[in-house]
């Protein structure tokens, strides 16, 4: 790990999972019992959600821990 991430190493975990996103994001995260969610998103629309859906929205609704999201 590099760059950016580098002061945190020791705190940061990453960890792939196949599955739906929402759903497997909130199951990871209290699987892992982890202290906060911190997604990025795309700043989309109305239109643009109802027709692809959003997983940060889904995570936001689903998740019984904290959610940070950040828009780009």
């Amino acid at each position: 790990m590099e760059g950016v991430l580098q002061p945190w190493k020791d705190r940061l975990e990453y960890n792939h999972q196949i599955g739906h996103q929402s759903q497997t994001i909130c199951h990871v995260a209290q699987t892992e019992e982890v202290d906060l969610i911190m997604l990025g998103c795309h700043g989309r629309g109305v239109f643009d959600r109802v027709l692809m859906g959003s997983v940060a929205q889904g995570v936001l609704y689903r998740s019984e821990i904290p959610v940070l999201i950040v828009k780009k």
